[in-house]
């Protein structure tokens, strides 16, 4: 019998461990420093060299150009890397963990002793919207250091975003402790323990691969959405005259947002951050994709 082999989910992985390791050791592969800069240099142009000011389009001395201020944006994004990989991953895994342990639990108990949290308030609220009213006095121009913005903004969408995992982990649970399977271990005397480690998590167990990466999703749209209005992941420098607003910690839906405005002139600026921010987004609806795939396979190998 002809294997076949899950493209989706293949090539799904291999993108998203290519920006696991950027993300972990992307400033080792930068071609320079942070924070160097070369505001002005002389180009070779038909009439000579000449003294130009950036932003310098792609070269060999800048692979993806630079910004106006003369930074090298390949460098900026390499750096910034940690920042868009791994907030969203941990924000994503922290979510499914917690929102997943509390749905299952009430989903295991007696039908009478049953109770379901409502997260009305929470769940009529975009989190776009508390974060930003929430943030917005904090980020712009904060005394507070990065980490620790880092950490209170992951820890507002971890808290924002619980309330959907534990709703589908909940149902999920239910329906599958239904199930006759299950029914048959309780008769035979299984107990809730026994129950959960050979019934409910292994059949669940892919579903929460499934709901992390597309939290994984849901987390890089909402910072995409909070740095077009200037909020961005890590901290917002602004400056004056004219009025411009900065990513501190180069993460790059950062970069994309302060640089929108560039699109007309230089679209180098914004389009190698929006590239590798799509790709990174495509590399997850691909593994999700792959993993839909294989729970549909290996369920059809079953029935």
């Amino acid at each position: 019998m002809r294997t076949r082999y899950n493209i989706s989910l293949i090539i799904g992985s291999l993108l998203l461990l290519l920006f696991v390791v950027l993300g972990l050791f992307g400033p080792l592969f930068a071609p320079y420093d942070e924070d160097y800069s070369k505001k002005i240099k002389y180009v070779q142009t038909d009439e000579g060299e000449q003294l130009r000011a950036a932003p310098f389009p792609p070269s060999k001395e800048h692979v993806f150009g630079t910004d106006k201020w003369g930074y090298d944006i390949l460098t900026l994004m390499l750096y910034g890397a940690k920042y868009t990989v791994f907030a969203s991953l941990a924000v994503a895994i922290c979510r499914v963990i917690i929102g997943g342990f509390f749905g299952m639990y009430h989903a295991l108990q007696k039908k009478e002793h049953r109770r379901t949290p409502r997260f009305t308030l929470l769940s009529g609220i975009p989190p776009f919207l508390i974060i930003y009213f929430v943030m917005v006095g904090i980020n712009i121009q904060s005394s507070v250091g990065i980490r620790s913005l880092v950490l209170f903004q992951c820890v507002l969408m971890i808290i924002l975003g619980i309330p959907g995992v534990y709703q589908v982990v909940f149902e999920k649970t239910v329906e599958i402790r239904e199930s006759p399977f299950v029914l048959a271990s309780q008769t035979v005397g299984g107990n809730t323990f026994h129950i959960v480690k050979e019934h409910i998590f292994p059949t669940l167990k892919g579903n929460l691969l499934l709901i992390s990466v597309n939290e994984v999703i849901h987390v890089l749209n909402l910072i995409g959405q909070l740095a077009i209005f200037n909020l961005f992941f890590g901290g917002t420098e602004m400056q004056l005259s004219p009025t411009i607003y900065l990513s501190i910690t180069n993460e790059w839906a950062g970069l994309i947002g302060q640089s929108r405005l560039t699109f007309y002139s230089a679209k180098w600026i914004i389009g190698f951050p929006l590239l590798g921010y799509l790709l990174f987004l495509f590399s997850l609806y691909l593994l999700a994709h792959g993993l839909k795939e294989s729970h549909r396979n290996k369920y059809q190998t079953y029935v």
